[in-house]
């Protein structure tokens, strides 16, 4: 399969990864029809409370390429997601941050080492650099992982905070900053389990103001909704063994 892919990206153009169809003018990953959906659902991201910000919501196109740029070790997808996010460059996202005290300190939430061993980077990092070159900030790496948790994708709201609960650890320079705004980075927000972990390591007591921005929003509703669609997929295919 691998050669007749090879052989039919050559002639015909390479995939889209949004709607899977050879295209001769991806730009580099998206067919111009998948490229006009992206930047139409970027108009108009939601926000799950007023300390987070997300630059799209979960649609069948934004979660096509979440699970690319994590599990298909397509790295450039995070700059390019953030770059063409019109959230970020002069929509409500942008609105936000500039409203926030500078500068911005852009912290990325921690792959434990094992998971980015077999990654090979950490998409939430790969995410914090792209914006803080959109916004003029900095990458600071203030947070550490201290175990190893299990995918949260099929966990209850519940189910999400025990798996998280103590996960993180915060690592201070010397020197902290006085003055700036301190941002949590990650790739999905659903629950808030996990940043509101990470926010949890900073300790109440943490001088600077603290805000969370993520790649999409996934509501919870609709997290249940796919978990259903799993469900009801393993269980087809069950019955078609038998």
């Amino acid at each position: 399969m691998g050669v007749l892919r090879t052989v039919s990206n050559f002639v015909f153009g390479m995939e889209c990864l949004g709607c899977g169809n050879s295209s001769e003018k991806l730009d580099p990953w998206l067919c111009p029809s998948c490229a006009a959906e992206l930047a139409r659902e970027s108009c108009s991201p939601k926000f799950p409370n007023e300390d987070v910000f997300c630059l799209f919501p979960m649609r069948p196109l934004t979660r096509r390429l979440v699970h690319a740029l994590k599990y298909r070790n397509i790295p450039g997808l995070a700059s390019y997601l953030v770059r063409h996010s019109s959230a970020v460059r002069q929509g409500m996202v942008a609105q936000e941050l500039s409203m926030l005290a500078q500068p911005l300190y852009f912290v990325p939430v921690p792959l434990h080492r094992a998971r980015y061993r077999e990654r090979g980077y950490n998409q939430a990092e790969l995410l914090a650099a792209a914006l803080a070159v959109a916004t003029g900030g900095k990458v600071c790496r203030l947070l550490k992982r201290k175990t190893f948790v299990v995918s949260q994708t099929k966990l209850s709201k519940e189910e999400r905070e025990m798996n998280v609960a103590g996960a993180f650890v915060a690592k201070f320079p010397r020197k902290m900053p006085t003055r700036g705004s301190v941002v949590v980075v990650d790739d999905v927000f659903t629950t808030g389990a996990t940043t509101s972990s990470c926010l949890a390591a900073f300790g109440a007591d943490f001088p600077l103001p603290l805000k969370v921005c993520t790649l999409i929003y996934d509501e919870p509703a609709t997290a249940v909704a796919d978990f259903a669609a799993d469900c009801r997929a393993d269980w087809d295919g069950l019955r078609s063994r038998r």
